[in-house]
């Protein structure tokens, strides 16, 4: 294998960092004689994982975790588009056992899960896909993965809890997975709340009340999603966005979440409602979910005092949050934080273009008159920048020389300078966007 690895790694961008990141692997091994053999057996592979350990720490790293993810590679429909949230329930929920335990679903699932999420990192690194696209498969992913772990959990919990009677866990997704459009990295931003009363009970041989049933629950299909088992992390979930915070109940009735929003919310959490929709539940509880939430959106409200709300929250994030270096796509001046405060802040105060993806959001303002379309064009081009950079640069430095190239082509740009022009430009607009939406206080 050597001179077929000395030809690879020689042709890659970054030869050293390529073969530093590929030590790394094969130290982790037990033993790299299977290694070596999937790589003699598919040439191919062999100029794919240069190419993948020159560009994208990331995914060296996740391979150094479990180097048999090149296997998923040699079917062609590696680099396909993921497929629809359904199909994807489908693919990760099949089993071959009958008698497969809890702990083996978890296993398997993450495994697969895992699979189609270094491949479309894979399909942005070798130019296959546009980093919306990529951005729109990780999503679908997510969604498929909490339907599927989620429902493990359930059907886990009921064998002891049993089920209580009219009342079902819903699970809101927030943020990136509420707009449909993830990064690599990305949290899962979630809200766990039950239908029914308060007063019902379960009917299993260790019957629960409703409160304690899903609040026992709820951190159930957290771990699903978050705790490492054999197979690797999964997701990093979020649920400060419930009511109250850190200090409220994990999981609350439908009823409760509604009378919340209506009476006690603080504007930030309408803000982020914006983004919401419901990412697990039957089809009749997700209606009911997103009744309340639209609802909520559609409130009347003091303009002067939504302007000076988030006004005041984005200060208060520039100083507790500031920019991690100078390609932190999110929160420097004029980047996505900007944007979203603009949008989120336009969506409330006027009730409109009131959908949780930023770039439908954005389409039905323009129309509405309400943001420049050249805004459009700075979104699409930032979070292409995210996408890409959160496998290659992912501690928002500059990145290397070698993945320069791969960068600007990914963002849709001829080379690395002129895509710094069209970044600077990019964000210089949303910066102006959002300085004119918080100047108008009632306006």
């Amino acid at each position: 294998m050597l001179p077929a690895l000395i030809d690879a790694f020689g042709a890659s961008p970054d030869s050293m960092r390529a073969m530093n990141r590929f030590d790394d692997i094969v130290a982790k091994l037990p033993s790299g004689v299977n290694f070596y053999r999937l790589l003699e057996a598919r040439p191919g592979l062999t100029q794919l994982l240069a190419t993948i350990l020159s560009h994208a720490p990331a995914l060296a790293e996740q391979l150094g975790r479990r180097p048999e993810l090149l296997d998923g590679l040699i079917d062609a429909s590696a680099l396909a588009p993921a497929p629809s949230v359904e199909e994807l329930i489908g693919g990760f929920a099949r089993s071959e056992r009958s008698d497969e335990d809890y702990q083996l679903v978890l296993d398997r699932v993450r495994r697969r899960v895992n699979e189609r999420r270094f491949a479309l990192g894979v399909q942005l690194v070798v130019a296959h896909s546009d980093p919306l696209e990529i951005a729109a498969g990780y999503a679908r992913v997510a969604e498929a993965a909490v339907n599927v772990l989620a429902g493990a959990a359930v059907a886990e919990f009921e064998k002891v809890h049993g089920r209580v009677p009219g009342s079902e866990l819903l699970i809101l997704g927030l943020g990136r997975l509420g707009g449909s459009a993830l990064t690599y990295a990305s949290d899962l931003d979630l809200i766990y709340l039950f239908t029914g009363t308060h007063e019902g009970q379960s009917d299993g041989p260790r019957p629960l009340r409703a409160t304690d049933y899903f609040n026992r629950l709820a951190p159930r299909v957290t771990a699903a999603l978050s705790v490492p088992t054999a197979a690797g992390p999964l997701y990093d979930v979020d649920t400060r966005l419930r009511p109250s915070g850190k200090d409220g109940l994990l999981a609350i009735s439908l009823p409760s979440f509604a009378d919340y929003q209506r009476d006690r919310a603080w504007t930030w959490e309408h803000m982020a409602l914006t983004r919401a929709r419901p990412v697990f539940g039957s089809d009749e509880g997700r209606a009911s979910l997103s009744r309340i939430v639209e609802g909520t959106l559609l409130m009347p409200r003091d303009p002067a005092k939504l302007i000076a709300d988030a006004a005041k929250m984005r200060s208060d994030i520039a100083a507790h949050k500031p920019a991690k270096g100078p390609f932190d796509i999110k929160l420097g001046d004029g980047g996505l934080v900007d944007l979203e405060f603009a949008v989120h802040t336009l969506q409330l105060r006027h009730h409109v273009a009131l959908h949780p993806q930023l770039e439908r959001a954005i389409e039905a303002l323009v129309k509405e008159d309400l943001v420049p379309a050249k805004i459009a064009d700075a979104h699409r081009l930032l979070t292409r920048m995210l996408v890409t950079l959160r496998l290659v640069s992912p501690n928002s430095a500059e990145p290397p020389a070698a993945s320069r190239p791969l960068v600007a082509k990914a963002c849709g740009r001829d080379d690395w300078n002129s895509l710094l022009a069209a970044h600077d430009a990019a964000r210089h607009r949303i910066l102006e966007l959002w300085r004119d939406v918080a100047a108008h206080h009632g306006d």
